[in-house]
């Protein structure tokens, strides 16, 4: 595998401390039999930086971009990224609980201008920095991975051993495992795979946490006897089957499109509360979304799930609306109207955080309530995540029948 290393800083010259860093990262990347083409530092200029982006999307598989930490020129980088990528800024609630835990720990102030530091590029994966405001980010996008990084010595060394290094590992060495959690904190992961972290095996056990989702990374070394890692791999299998919605490398859009397919079933989405997003993610994500994915309705007001969806209009009539009744309508509308296999329903309130969703088949449609948090597109964005999460639960467990269903 390829890998380009971009260090942007003040001048062309950077001190012998962060240079050093930078050469120890080369370095492992080179021992692990990675080819690293090029590990070049640029001035803080636009154009500079833009060339050198699109070169590196031409030529290596993982981008490390190495950025100064100041607020300005952070920012900088950060949207240049998006440019290049297509995408835009949006406040992460991940990078924000970082930031935040940080200062506390500190005991320092969070300035005005530090609040930037919250804001990643759209579908990127926070990186969490324990040593400092900055924050990083992995972008998974047109088949490259790019990570954002402080040029920062101590915090950059930490981000490159403690999450950077074993994901390109896991993504790259025959002998790994990974299993996609949603909903279990990094402090509970630790806890729950405490005795299998420190191992006499020396096998990598590596927690990492996203907004919502999180992933166990595994490393198995070479002179690993094969039924000694099977029965690590299981015992932590086992620790954290709850939690896990993938044993692969996949995200939760992309996994739902395999089970589908597998099943050979069709997909439609009713949204009010998503506003579309859920669709919009879908298609974004999956290549072939088409193959499933046969209708989306957005229908954000009561005469638009009457008309749209056949939502009986005497449940908006009632002095307090059953929101559960209305998600139920319009899923069973939506699975009548777009002939699909499969719905999903989302109404509820932005404002407080209450969605309510529906996701079922003509067996059986259940009723969901989550809470969710944040600005307005955090709340959109973390309600799509939480019902993919429990659609593909569902999927994954056959039980869309009548005897499951609740309302």
């Amino acid at each position: 595998m390829k890998v380009g290393i971009i260090t942007v800083s003040n001048s062309e010259i950077i001190s012998s401390e962060k240079n050093n860093s930078l050469k120890l990262i080369s370095s492992q990347l080179y021992k692990n039999g990675f080819d690293v083409l090029f590990n070049q530092t640029l001035k803080m200029d636009s154009a500079i930086i833009k060339g050198a982006l699109a070169y590196a999307k031409q030529m290596v598989d993982f981008i490390f971009f190495v950025s100064d930490t100041e607020v300005e020129k952070s920012c900088l980088c950060k949207k240049i990224i998006c440019d290049e990528f297509s995408t835009k800024l949006v406040n992460s609630s991940y990078a924000k609980k970082n930031i935040e835990e940080y200062v506390k720990n500190q005991n320092i102030s969070l300035k005005k201008e530090d609040t930037s530091y919250m804001q990643i590029p759209e579908m990127a994966r926070c990186i969490k920095n324990p040593l400092g405001i900055f924050q990083g980010f992995l972008m998974e996008r047109e088949g490259k991975s790019l990570f954002f990084l402080p040029i920062a010595d101590q915090e950059l060394r930490h981000m490159f051993f403690s999450s950077v290094f074993p994901f390109i590992l896991q993504k790259t060495t025959s002998k790994t495992f990974v299993f996609k959690t949603y909903g279990l904190k990094h402090n509970k992961m630790q806890l729950i795979l405490k005795d299998l972290i420190k191992n006499k095996h020396n096998i990598d056990v590596v927690c990492n946490e996203y907004l919502l989702s999180g992933e166990v990374l595994i490393s198995v070394p070479e002179k690993v006897k094969e039924n000694i890692y099977h029965n690590f791999i299981s015992t932590i299998y086992s620790k954290i089957l709850p939690y896990i919605y993938s044993d692969t490398d996949c995200s939760l859009t992309e996994l739902i499109y395999n089970q589908l397919s597998v099943r050979r079933e069709k997909l439609v989405f009713a949204e009010d509360f998503t506003c579309g997003k859920m669709a919009n993610l879908f298609c974004e994500s999956v290549e072939n979304a088409r193959d499933v994915l046969v209708e989306g309705y957005i229908a954000l007001t009561n005469n638009s799930k009457v008309n749209f969806l056949g939502v009986d209009g005497r449940v908006f009539k009632n002095p307090k609306i059953d929101l559960g009744e209305v998600a139920y309508q319009m899923a069973l509308g939506a699975l009548e109207r777009s002939g699909a296999d499969v719905v999903v329903a989302n109404c509820g309130d932005l404002q407080s955080g209450e969605v309510i969703f529906a996701l079922g088949n003509v067996e059986g449609i259940h009723i969901f309530s989550e809470k969710v948090y944040g600005t307005r597109e955090q709340k959109i964005a973390m309600a799509a995540n939480a019902i993919f999460f429990r659609l593909s639960k569902k999927i994954k467990q056959n039980d869309f029948h009548l005897l499951q269903t609740t309302v």
